[in-house]
């Protein structure tokens, strides 16, 4: 997880926790950013597949990602964000972030298959989801092959209760056929051809809060992209390489001289005897 934090401290650090936050200067964003030059909508943070991705809402001073003007650009700890005149720095999350200890998102269905992909559908306490074909089921799909009402499931104590709802195709948990069974952080829930992934966002919290924070780069120890670069002459390369020496060979012209010589000897030796 991260969090952006403005560099001259005039609001709070903005704890990415959501699947979509909306920045601008209107009262109805998400994060309100008050700068003359931030329009109402500026920009938007999307949160998916623990991954944060910066999208310009085509505005017009822009959104600067380390001093380049970007339209989509994925977040990384140690960035400069800047919306018009107002600079952010993405931090790793802190232990200590008190946002956290009120955040109870409730567990996650993350759409991993089929073109529900990349969808999140969150289940709260104290509530039960009917997923189905029918579109007054809480998390309705369009599927011709899913029963009216297919599956529910429900938070029980720290694990989520699948219960299949006597459905023609049938509900899986981890590819194993169940009636009513347990679920837990990371198992994987399929029905029909719609599988999701199983989260507990406090099991994500505290394994962030658990892993060692890595060292914030500074900007200025970024190798710069316009820095020329110093390309390595490979060894083979003419004038870096030492030529192999050997032995003289004789000439071809040698040979010919000494082909003429042996015709002379041959032709004065004939006048003799004749």
């Amino acid at each position: 997880m991260l969090k952006l934090q403005r560099e001259d401290k005039q609001q709070s650090p903005i704890v990415i926790v959501e699947k979509l936050y909306t920045l601008g200067s209107s009262t109805h964003n998400d994060v309100v950013i008050e700068a003359v030059d931030i329009d109402p909508q500026h920009a938007k943070l999307v949160h998916a597949n623990k991954q944060v991705t910066l999208k310009d809402s085509d505005s017009s001073s822009g959104c600067f990602v380390n001093g380049q003007r970007v339209t989509q650009k994925v977040l990384q700890v140690g960035d400069q964000l800047s919306l018009g005149s107002a600079n952010f720095r993405v931090l790793p999350l802190s232990a200590t972030d008190t946002r956290l200890q009120a955040f109870n998102p409730g567990w996650q269905l993350i759409a991993d298959g089929s073109w529900l992909t990349g969808q999140i559908f969150t289940v709260e306490p104290n509530k039960r989801y009917i997923i189905g074909r029918a579109s007054d089921c809480d998390i309705p799909i369009k599927g011709s092959h899913l029963s009216r009402r297919h599956t529910e499931v429900a938070l029980l104590g720290g694990s989520l209760r699948i219960r299949d709802l006597n459905s023609t195709n049938g509900t899986f948990v981890n590819e194993r056929p169940i009636t009513d069974d347990l679920a837990h952080h990371g198992d994987h829930l399929r029905v029909d051809v719609y599988s999701f992934r199983i989260v507990n966002p406090e099991r994500e919290i505290a394994a962030a809060r658990a892993r060692p924070q890595a060292p914030v780069p500074s900007p200025s120890l970024r190798k710069s992209e316009s820095e020329p670069k110093r390309w390595k002459t490979k060894p083979t390369s003419p004038g870096n390489r030492t030529e192999p020496t050997y032995p003289a060979q004789r000439s071809h012209t040698h040979w010919v001289w000494a082909g003429v010589v042996v015709a002379l000897l041959a032709a004065l030796a004939m006048a003799i005897i004749y």
